[in-house]
């Protein structure tokens, strides 16, 4: 593993990921630094026989007085120099050059004796002390054979709007570090997030395609963040640049603005380094998976107050196991340049392309309230014409000026462009339910057939599957721009007033978001012009056709602002209380054309020029008690809200000022604790959220809108992370999660059943091991439970009768519309050929389970058959 030694640029920004391969750098430095002085044979001892954690003679450090230290946690070289000002001290720094500014330090707070508060200072580092005479400390490494080359976990959170360490912040954090998407062989955000407990992944929306999520039982698709700031493309997001993936579940509005009802995924960056590097990896796969990825730095010293170059590229073609006509092809470059790095004022450029060129699957239909009977393998579409374009490019600017320790500036600035073309074939076999309807209830009309909406469904449940012969192929035709443009300014300060010290950030955001989608539909007198196919035997080589128009020219803008500031106060040594205060302004405009259609082609009315305007305030406030420093006890109250045009499209059902924002109230209790020095780390929390105003559409009138709804998920969760010896990494999680509408108007007969894609229970593991032979082995499971496919319509109608007492059906009986739970295993087993190449084995659905990952009310899309990836990781 390389050394992660950073700047402080890089510790200001990428603090988390450094601290996961921190251990690491630990052993190095220490193997590095003995190797240095052996080299220039300095006439200092030893560092092997000086670095003891008390004087040999026992005489300076009892003659040490005690003293008050008040000294935060943070940068090591910030810890120091405060603690040569508090104790009155010298400290001299025996190690190569800029290695201090790769470490934290966890602080002291109290009255210690000088040596025992810097060992405080030192704790965690895998650094010591020793006193040289009556005046001097001097810190470096300490003896070789008590050095630990296991990296402590992760301890603090990337973003800066949270200044206090992870396990001393009142919320549900999980990172996904580096070493676990290497050890999985990872390469998407989607299957990242398998590792976070309380996160259930669903299929693409019809005009929003990419990564699809739910957080605690509410959709998040528009709550993902990069480097802190919203993320707002719909695309799937690619690995190759991520440095840790962040995932905080609970009270988020007040740091991160609209939405983040349960919570916000923040992909963190890598960032230039001060030490040179060169990595390779290579994967090739059963289903003709080739990938590769560089990640190349370089830096320049002495240039610019210290510079350096960062390249991470990514190349990709492959298949999806079981699912034959399905193809990914990506390609991503992720240059970035830092400057200041020995500076107090640091700045990164940052840019991102990555397109992607797939042929997109859809999977297969519902039949009434189950998966269709149909062959795993089977593709609905049509190969040669179905496709998923996307060219995203993101420019970052971050800008960090260090007024002095306790006092620090910091911008990010963004413009992104997210392009994209789709025409996807969505498979379905009857038309879907409107209202869920009790046994007994009389229905005016049967489902429809998908194919042609003017004949009834012609298939009951009992149905075998070779007599469908009419599948409907509809066709999802969108053409898009999204953009953003965006700028956040945050200061952080630390401060005492009246014998407390405050933490505090606060922060202005703001700018503007755009997206105009193209829809066309190929839908005329209410029948599909694209060809039908059948259930068992879908004919992929069958040339498309079909009429298509556009329905709806979209064109919409929000600009918004927001004003936020959050403070942890210290209340002593066992006590911390934060509150936060945040105030957003989204304005949106909305244009809709409608072209001319063909003669009995249908579109999306056109309105005039439709504005909405939300404004509100978000609160936060959270007590820790601390009964050692490691652990914490913890609660925490938080709000959010979403407004009308959260994912920038109105209707005009929203214009009217009546239907208010969705408004959300969390509650959360938990615990956090390290064990074995810091190496494993749990976490452990109770949580209750609540959704008023949830808004809903009249089934009967798409302009009628109310914020009527109301829903709720309680719940508990549990994870682990850890760095354990004999090259035992472990993460797991677990969480339970009670899903229900509690009020609806326009659905009373949902009230009480869960909500869409929300799993009772999930839960994740997978741990590494040292082998014999210097093999490294890996095995871990995955398990999702059942989900619904709509929180409006839970159950549907299976069987009809003919009313006896007039016109109409009778419905003889109903079923949840749900998918199955399911288990996935996998494996991994790795081998260092030398000392800079590794081998490396993922096999992915190791029994070959059959199951629906990623579903949705019109379509279910299987999980992935079993794979394997042959890879060879190059460090140089």
């Amino acid at each position: 593993m390389k050394m992660q030694a950073k700047t402080r640029n890089a510790v200001g920004r990428k603090k988390n990921a450094q601290r996961v391969l921190l251990g690491n750098a630990r052993g190095l430095v220490a193997m590095g630094t003995l190797a240095a002085y052996t080299a220039l044979g300095s006439s200092r001892p030893a560092l092997a026989a000086v670095w003891n954690k008390e004087p040999a003679d026992g005489g300076v450090a009892a003659t040490l007085p005690l003293k008050r230290f008040d000294i935060p946690a943070g940068p090591l070289d910030a810890a120091i120099e405060a603690y040569e000002k508090a104790s009155g001290l010298k400290v001299r720094i025996v190690l190569p050059e800029g290695t201090l500014a790769g470490f934290r330090s966890p602080g002291v707070t109290g009255l210690y004796r000088e040596d025992d508060a810097l060992r405080q200072i030192l704790e965690g580092t895998g650094l010591n002390y020793r006193a040289e005479d009556a005046t001097t400390m001097v810190i470096g490494v300490q003896a070789r054979d008590t050095v630990s080359v296991t990296a402590p976990v992760a301890n603090e959170i990337a973003i800066t709007r949270f200044t206090e360490p992870q396990i001393d912040t009142a919320q549900s954090i999980s990172v996904v570090p580096q070493f676990v998407m290497q050890d999985q062989g990872l390469s998407t955000l989607r299957d990242t997030l398998r590792n976070v407990p309380g996160i259930s992944l669903a299929a693409g929306e019809a005009g929003a395609q990419g990564d699809n999520l739910t957080i605690r039982g509410f959709t998040a698709r528009n709550d993902i963040f990069m480097d802190g700031i919203r993320d707002f493309g719909s695309y799937y997001r690619d690995s190759f640049n991520f440095e840790q993936v962040e995932a905080l579940e609970g009270p988020a509005g007040v740091q991160f603005g609209r939405g983040a009802t349960g919570g916000v995924i923040n992909q963190e960056n890598k960032i230039p380094e001060v030490e040179k590097l060169v990595e390779v990896d290579t994967q090739f796969g059963t289903d003709l998976t080739r990938r590769i990825t560089a990640d190349i730095n370089s830096p320049v010293a002495g240039l610019l107050g210290g510079t350096a170059f960062r390249a991470n590229i990514m190349a990709q073609e492959g298949g999806v196991a079981g699912r034959d006509a399905a193809e990914l092809r990506r390609f991503g470059i992720a240059p970035s340049v830092s400057i200041g790095m020995d500076a107090k004022t640091r700045a990164t450029l940052s840019y991102i392309h990555l397109s992607e060129d797939d042929t997109p699957d859809y999977g297969l239909p519902w039949f009434f309230n189950q998966l269709a009977p149909a062959n795993r393998h089977s593709y609905f579409g049509f190969p040669d014409e179905n496709y998923l374009k996307t060219n995203d490019d993101i420019m970052t600017l971050k800008v960090e000026h260090e007024f002095s320790p306790s006092l620090n500036l910091h911008t990010i600035a963004r413009a992104a462009n997210y392009p994209r073309q789709a025409q996807i074939t969505e498979p379905q076999i009857c038309s879907n339910a409107s209202l869920s309807v009790p046994v007994g209830t009389v229905v005016t009309a049967l489902p429809t057939l998908a194919y042609n909406a003017n004949l009834p469904c012609p298939y009951t449940s009992a149905r075998l599957a070779s007599a469908i012969t009419q599948v409907n192929r509809n066709q999802i035709q969108v053409k898009s721009v999204e953009g953003d443009l965006w700028d956040q300014t945050e200061v952080t300060a630390h401060f005492k007033t009246w014998g407390a010290r405050h933490d505090l950030v606060a922060g202005v955001e703001g700018g503007q978001e755009i997206s105009n989608p193209i829809r066309t539909s190929y839908t005329i007198n209410k029948i599909n012009t694209v060809p039908e196919t059948t259930l068992l035997n879908p004919n992929e080589d069958q040339p498309f056709s079909g009429t298509g128009y556009i329905t709806s020219i979209v064109h919409t803008k929000s600009k918004s602002v927001g004003l936020y500031f959050v403070d942890t106060m210290k209340l002593g040594r066992l006590f911390e209380l934060s509150g936060g205060v945040r105030w957003d302004r989204f304005d949106t405009d909305y244009n809709l054309a409608s072209p001319t259609p063909p003669a009995g082609g249908t579109v999306t009315a056109a309105v005039p020029p439709i504005s909405r305007l939300d404004e509100q305030p978000t609160y936060r406030a959270a007590l820790v008690f601390k009964p050692s420093t490691h652990g914490s006890v913890y609660f925490d109250y938080g709000t959010s809200f979403d407004p009308d045009a959260e994912s920038l499209s109105l209707s005009v059902g929203l214009v009217n000022g009546s239907v208010k924002p969705e408004e959300n109230q969390t509650y959360e209790g938990g615990a956090k604790w390290s064990f074995l020095n810091d190496r494993l780390l749990v976490e452990g929390a109770v949580f209750r959220t609540e959704k008023d105003n949830a808004h809903e559409t009249d089934p009967t009138n798409s302009n009628n809108i109310v914020a009527a709804g109301n829903q709720l998920v309680k719940g508990a969760q549990f994870s682990f992370i850890g760095r354990l010896p004999e090259g035992m990494d472990l993460v797991a999680g677990y969480a339970y999660l009670d899903s229900a509408v509690i009020f609806s108007q326009f659905f009373p007969t949902a009230v009480g059943y869960p909500l869409a894609n929300v799993p009772k229970q999930t839960f994740n593991l997978f741990v590494t091991h040292r082998l014999p032979w210097r093999l490294n082995g890996g095995l871990g499971s995955n398990y999702v439970g059942s989900r619904t496919a709509s929180s409006t319509v839970p159950y549907v109608p299976t069987g009809y009768a003919v009313n006896p007492d007039g016109p109409g059906y009778v419905v003889t009986s109903v079923a949840m519309k749900q998918v199955p739970g399911y288990w996935v295993f996998n494996g991994m087993l790795k081998h260092p050929l030398t000392e800079k190449i590794d081998f490396q084995i993922n096999v992915n659905n190791l029994l070959n389970r059959y199951y629906i990952d990623l579903p949705h009310p019109s379509h279910l899309v299987p999980g992935a058959g079993a794979s394997a990836l042959i890879g060879a990781n190059f460090r140089f």
